[in-house]
């Protein structure tokens, strides 16, 4: 973990210098540039989960009729996935590649080096109403927005099949609460990262809509 927190002290440190001398600055850079990078696979996500979302009534069909044989069940569902081109953990793919940067910058707002960056003087270390984003939001206002655009994400994904849309509303409270003792640095990375994500999940589900309904007028 060392090394990718050196990694990303670096990272900040670039960012830093050419964006505005304000490490607040530096992590949305950062951020912006993370969910650029991801944008192809976040799109691959958004057609794997919107295809999932297509075959849920057939996948409820096969659940249905070998719900007494899980094996027999499991082999149907296997086939159904092939036959749709479908790949049920494809969804997945883009949250687990940003955990790595998540990890790497929370652990180097906390280490010594950073703590060193921020100790040496100057505005760098604050951000609008945080003294020092290497501290949790003195005001605990960062985790309800994190709350909020975290409901706003879930909002433009597809539904999952069979999630309950209480979770829509029970997730991102949740992730409000754990996220109140994180470094502000972290709070701003995760409302930024949010916030990109549900821009570019309502642009590919716009997009997507648009492709279903000229294939639905061509036939």
């Amino acid at each position: 973990m060392q090394f990718l927190t050196d990694i990303m002290l670096e990272i900040l440190k670039f960012f830093f210098a050419i964006g505005g001398h304000n490490y607040g600055l530096a992590i949305i850079w950062l951020t912006v540039a993370v969910n650029i990078a991801l944008y192809p696979l976040t799109l691959s996500s958004i057609q794997q989960m919107a295809a999932m979302q297509k075959i849920q009534p057939k996948m409820q069909e096969l659940q249905k009729k070998h719900k007494d044989d899980p094996k027999k069940m499991q082999q149907e569902l296997m086939g159904l996935y092939k036959g749709e081109g479908v790949n049920p953990l494809g969804g997945c793919l883009p949250t687990l590649l940003k955990i790595p940067f998540f990890l790497a910058l929370f652990f180097a707002l906390q280490s010594k080096e950073f703590l060193a960056l921020v100790g040496q003087g100057g505005s760098g270390q604050s951000f609008l109403w945080m003294a020092n984003i290497a501290n949790p939001d003195p005001i605990r206002l960062m985790p309800i927005i994190i709350g909020i655009t975290t409901w706003y994400m879930q909002k433009s994904l597809p539904a999952a099949p069979g999630q309950p849309k209480l979770m829509i509303y029970v997730m991102p409270i949740m992730i409000a609460f754990i996220s109140i003792a994180f470094p502000a640095g972290v709070q701003i990375y995760w409302v930024v990262s949010n916030l990109m994500g549900g821009v570019q999940q309502s642009h590919i589900m716009k997009r997507e809509g648009q492709k279903s309904e000229k294939r639905r007028v061509n036939k």
